[in-house]
């Protein structure tokens, strides 16, 4: 059997490589971004590059929150100075 990899890509990054395993295929991350789809089996390269794109969607909005009316606002990490 001829060993075949190919590279995943997002719109932003070099996510990693998906190889061949006879079963399916299994990903390497090339990313830190990506580390929690290492090593894990596929059934389709089309499925990594789907997984791929779903986490960096998560992480792009994982800063970002809604307030009361619905509206994404980032957040800074900044606190509220207490007011005399």
């Amino acid at each position: 059997m001829t060993n075949q990899a190919f590279s995943i890509e997002t719109s932003r990054h070099q996510a990693g490589l998906a190889v061949a395993d006879g079963q399916g295929f299994r990903f390497f991350s090339a990313h830190p971004l990506f580390s929690s789809l290492d090593g894990r089996h596929f059934n389709s390269v089309a499925a990594v590059e789907k997984a791929a794109r779903r986490r960096e969607n998560e992480a792009r909005h994982a800063g970002r929150r809604q307030d009361s009316r619905g509206q994404i606002f980032r957040s800074w990490g900044l606190k509220a100075e207490a007011v005399a």
